[in-house]
């Protein structure tokens, strides 16, 4: 599955030690880039598998292009706005530090009227709520992907996905509640996040032993291509309790797993939505040393590899090296360019690295540290 392109790339790069990818904490990510014309093409709802360099590799992804819709019973209502200011509410890392609004990367490409609803929207999933009141004007053309925004940015969100959301909106065409699309987690919410954390308790500890980014980054890498199973039909497999829970999942899955991992060691990590031969897919976008790779961990687990079958060729990518076969939609686009080499697979690991031997990293869990979120600015206060 070595592409000529990759080659060549690989080739060029500087071989480094492993330190020079070292463990320094990460920044805030830059200003996002312009977005590119979009690519012409009929993009499918989802696929099981595509076959690349003669490997079936899995899809699955599942989604809309357009929410659910409805006038509000009101035609002439008035949202109701925000008179104080709305809390972004932020996740934490493993010792407990609050992530902060830069980890976010689709809230960071928004204006900061709707980061504000943005936030109204996430605050609202993370209680459960069946219905949100918008107290932020958005027009009915921009809510599909300001609450995809918030679902891509947030996989601790695992009980909420893009499929079932709807919308009302007034006569100004001013959206003035939004129902999101919840699966039957929802039920349960904190039980089900308990399940989660335990599921993923002794790889994360073990993680936080780790002396670099790099190596965090691969040990979530091979514990996610080993532990889980790609099953097309598998339940909540848009989410990361499919496959850190479950261990089954498609490509939606794999990604936001991913990402919750990165998350949970303080690693900037964005969730991509792109296509590939026309179908949906997701994959990763990795800030590591202050520089940025594209990461397939779904692609780097073949249909039918056994677990302890390791495979590398989408692990810490430039963008031109993963634009080969992957293309961002539109709503990824304006997410930073993944241009960093210090970190590939060939620099860091010397190309030939094996799979990570659990059973000879042991962890601790880190101290939990108290912290929380600082409020936005909010444009409507008073």
């Amino acid at each position: 599955m070595n592409k000529n392109v990759l080659s060549l790339m690989l080739a060029a790069a500087m071989v480094v030690s492993m330190t020079a990818c070292g463990a320094e904490e990460p920044s805030a990510p830059p200003a996002a880039n312009d977005p590119q014309p979009p690519v012409e093409q009929e993009i499918k709802g989802s696929t099981e598998a595509v076959t690349v360099d003669g490997m079936q590799l899995g899809m699955g992804l599942a989604m809309e292009n357009e929410a659910l819709s409805t006038m509000d019973e009101d035609p002439d209502r008035e949202i109701d706005r925000a008179v104080e200011p709305i809390r972004p509410v932020v996740w934490t890392k493993l010792d407990g530090t609050p992530l902060t609004t830069d980890f976010y990367y689709y809230r960071s490409t928004l204006d900061p009227t709707l980061q504000q609803a943005y936030d109204l929207l996430r605050a609202g999933i993370l209680e459960g709520k069946q219905s949100i009141d918008m107290k932020v004007p958005v027009d009915k053309a921009m809510i599909f992907d300001l609450y995809k925004m918030v679902i891509f940015d947030s996989p601790d969100l695992f009980w909420a996905e893009t499929n079932g959301m709807r919308y009302y909106y007034n006569n100004k065409n001013i959206v003035t509640s939004v129902q999101p699309g919840y699966n039957d987690l929802a039920a349960d919410i904190p039980g089900n996040t308990a399940k989660l954390e335990a599921a993923v308790a002794e790889a994360l500890a073990d993680m936080w032993s780790l002396p670099t980014q790099v190596e965090k980054a691969k040990y979530a890498h091979d514990y996610l291509t080993h532990h889980i199973n790609y099953t097309y039909d598998a339940k909540y497999n848009q989410t990361a309790y499919s496959a850190i829970v479950n261990g089954q999942s498609v490509c939606a899955g794999y990604a936001h797993a991913f990402q919750y991992m990165m998350q949970q060691m303080g690693i900037p990590c964005a969730y991509v939505l792109g296509y590939v031969q026309g179908y949906f897919h997701a994959w990763n976008l990795v800030q590591l040393d202050g520089e940025y790779y594209a990461m397939d961990v779904t692609w780097d687990d073949p249909l039918g590899a056994t677990p302890d079958a390791y495979y590398y060729d989408y692990f810490n990518l430039t963008e031109q090296a993963m634009s080969v076969d992957h293309v961002r939609a539109v709503v990824s686009e304006p997410l930073p360019a993944a241009e960093g080499t210090l970190c590939s697979y060939q620099n860091a690991f010397g190309g030939n690295a094996k799979g990570t031997d659990f059973a000879a990293i042991v962890g601790v869990m880190p101290e939990k540290n108290q912290g929380g979120g600082e409020a936005a600015e909010n444009p409507y206060l008073g």
